[in-house]
């Protein structure tokens, strides 16, 4: 369901950000009781999509500020990056090529079957490997 994915992918992107920072260390138990108390807050609904949008909304948000509270100020952008990719890539929006090309960069491409540079003077080596 559209909660459980939501749930899914914000903790495991909670527990991600340890690899941008020792420090931010969170538990299970802590993001639980975090989601409990969101569909406890979400607007009700007699509409079962209704009331899913608001739980996917109210859960988003309310993790995102709580979360935020526990980071420095220079890292909360890039929470709010991954966050932002980790809906992209489960939707299908950016797929494991371009999430690896940004994560690692165009050393792991393979270049041979690429077509010759059609302008040297206009496109360096490099922008011409980014295409």
């Amino acid at each position: 369901t559209l909660v459980a994915t939501c749930g899914s992918i914000l903790y495991f992107v909670i527990a991600d950000m340890a690899n941008v920072n020792p420090m931010y260390q969170f538990s299970l138990t802590y993001f639980v009781r975090l989601f409990n108390g969101c569909i406890d807050l979400a607007e009700k609904s007699d509409e079962i999509d209704v009331r899913m949008q608001n739980l996917s909304q109210s859960i988003l948000s309310n993790i995102f500020v709580n979360v935020c509270r526990g980071l420095f100020e220079q890292d909360k952008l890039t929470f709010s990056f991954i966050i932002a990719t980790a809906y992209q890539r489960q939707a299908g929006e950016v797929n494991a090529g371009e999430w690896s090309l940004l994560l690692r960069g165009i050393g792991l491409l393979d270049l041979s079957s690429k077509p010759q540079n059609p302008d040297p003077e206009f496109f360096s080596d490099k922008m011409w490997d980014f295409t």
